[in-house]
């Protein structure tokens, strides 16, 4: 009888997840991967990736140094070095619709300005912000107006910002959470946070004061999870630090995949860091400890 008992409990968990899975799954396609510049100089632990159709640029964190490549038609040429010292730890990174590179330095803790081309233009300094005018930003992101979203944890709160630095509006931390560690804004403007230690996403629509829940604990699915991308249909991806993988929510908020492991081999990751993802489906993973940036196919 206890064999029995056992058998059917894992028929039933097969079947259970097996449902929440459902028929509307997700395939993450390994395509290549990056591991050094043009001069055959690896990456070091890096923790940042920013996209768009034409270009990739990488935090190589432990050099100290941003990557950019040139992606012509899905084929990545290396475009350049940028070594900036006002930037000694580059951690995050966006590109906004001006084609403006943001780097969020993790040791000064302040987000700088880059030029297309690569050079700086000066640290991001909000105006007319409310109390208090000081804040420590852990991760960023921005609209398709250029809108600027700081994830402030020294106030709790998600500071919104114009292109210039005005301030917009404030949205505050929701109650009883854990820690949030990354955000992400959809193209109608609803911000969605990831808090690794609940393991739960939050969202708050265009002008809502509050944040809601829009999960819940995600402990069947993940461990740590510390990063999240949005695809252009408003799909969630997360990066799940402690497994390697990345776990995939539909717009709604329910899982529908989990994909890929821990390891060395190729399209497997080591402590996954930044996410981003481009028009045309192509998913770039900064896999920090695996000392490269990998790339992937988002097949529906």
């Amino acid at each position: 009888m206890i064999r029995n008992l056992i058998q059917f409990m894992i028929i039933a968990a097969m079947l259970t997840a097996a449902q929440s899975f459902g028929a509307e799954s997700v395939k993450l396609r390994y395509s290549a991967s990056l591991y050094s510049d043009d001069k055959g100089e690896g990456f070091r632990t890096p923790q940042g990736a920013a996209c768009n159709s034409s270009v990739l640029v990488v935090a190589d964190t432990g050099n100290g140094r941003l990557l950019r490549f040139n992606n012509q038609n899905g084929t990545l040429l290396f475009g350049g070095e940028y070594k900036i010292p006002e930037i000694p730890r580059p951690l995050r990174l966006r590109i906004n619709m001006q084609g403006e590179i943001f780097v969020l330095d993790e040791k000064g803790q302040r987000i700088a300005r880059l030029s297309n081309a690569g050079a700086f233009l000066g640290y991001l300094k909000p105006t007319g912000l409310p109390a208090p005018e000081s804040f420590i930003p852990r991760s960023f992101a921005i609209d398709v107006r250029d809108n600027i979203y700081i994830l402030d944890v020294f106030a709790e709160r998600v500071l919104v910002l114009d292109s210039a630095g005005k301030f917009l509006r404030e949205i505050p931390y929701p109650a009883n959470y854990g820690f949030f560690s990354d955000l992400a804004v959809d193209s109608g403007g609803t911000v969605f946070l990831l808090d690794t230690v609940q393991k739960m996403v939050y969202s708050a629509p265009p002008q809502a004061k509050v944040f809601t829940a829009l999960t819940g604990k995600m402990t069947d699915y993940v461990l740590f999870p510390t990063n999240i991308a949005l695809d252009s249909a408003g799909m969630m991806y997360i990066s799940d630090q402690n497994s390697g993988s990345v776990v995939i929510l539909n717009s709604s908020g329910s899982v529908i995949g989990k994909q890929l492991s821990m390891g060395y081999k190729e399209g497997w990751l080591r402590y996954p860091s930044q996410l981003c993802i481009t028009e045309a489906g192509e998913l770039f993973v900064a896999d920090r400890e695996n000392n490269r940036i990998q790339v992937f196919n988002i097949v529906k």
